[in-house]
């Protein structure tokens, strides 16, 4: 292949000193044209260049003018997809979102719950509810469901029926399935309190609970005021 650098075409075809440092530069389409048209120029009208040469070297500038034009709009799509998250984010602020974890919060008066997930229907489905050291309080067998996501509230007593004191508990479900008990996730209410952004443009959700998620982490969004009609308390 024909050398078409800078220093060859002007030290073979004497190209001015003042055009010199313009092509030690990185090559753009202007100059690279212009090069390829000095080379034409000046070449040997006895030694041509040869048609396969040339369309060899127009062929390779075409392949990396392409590669950076689409390097261009991957930028571009990335720009206008992280624009897009910030506002997606900024916009569930103080709104209410579901996300697979079973800690759940009582309040001193009220009842709580969340939702299970079932990939196949269930002849005998059972809700343990634990404290903050892992003692069950409450054992509840929920009778049978079919496959998807149901609801479910606890009243805050334990198996005794007496209250149990305001904090975080965990909630279990299992589901029976054959001869066994697989667990199945759980899912509960978060309160988006605050965004963060990194400098790279990722965002952090800050739930009033004090925990910091993604916008991956989040299953369902549903306003804060919202009642599920299908919750059933137990």
């Amino acid at each position: 292949m024909v050398d078409i650098s800078a220093s060859a075409l002007n030290s073979q075809y004497a190209i001015p000193e003042q055009t010199e440092s313009k092509y030690n530069k990185e090559l753009g389409q202007d100059e690279f044209l212009e090069l390829m048209t000095a080379q034409l120029k000046n070449q040997d009208p006895m030694e041509p260049m040869d048609n396969g040469e040339f369309l060899g070297q127009m062929a390779q500038f075409s392949t990396v003018s392409g590669i950076e034009a689409m390097q261009e709009s991957i930028d571009r799509l990335s720009s206008t997809y992280a624009t897009g998250q910030t506002l997606q984010s900024v916009q569930l602020v103080g709104q209410e979102v579901l996300i697979e974890s079973g800690y759940i919060e009582l309040a001193d008066t009220g009842a709580t719950g969340g939702s299970f997930e079932l990939d196949a229907s269930s002849g005998d489905v059972r809700l343990d509810i634990a404290d903050a050291s892992g003692v069950v309080v409450r054992q509840m067998k929920l009778g049978d469901y079919v496959s998807g996501r149901h609801d479910f509230s606890w009243n805050g007593l334990d198996d005794n029926g007496d209250r149990v004191p305001a904090g975080s508990y965990y909630a279990v479900v299992n589901a029976q399935q054959g001869e066994e008990f697989e667990s199945a996730p759980v899912l509960s209410a978060r309160i988006i309190d605050s965004v963060e952004f990194s400098a790279g443009g990722d965002a952090t959700l800050n739930t009033r609970q004090g925990e910091a998620l993604t916008l991956a982490d989040i299953r369902q969004i549903r306003d804060a005021a919202s009642t599920a009609s299908s919750e059933t308390e137990l």
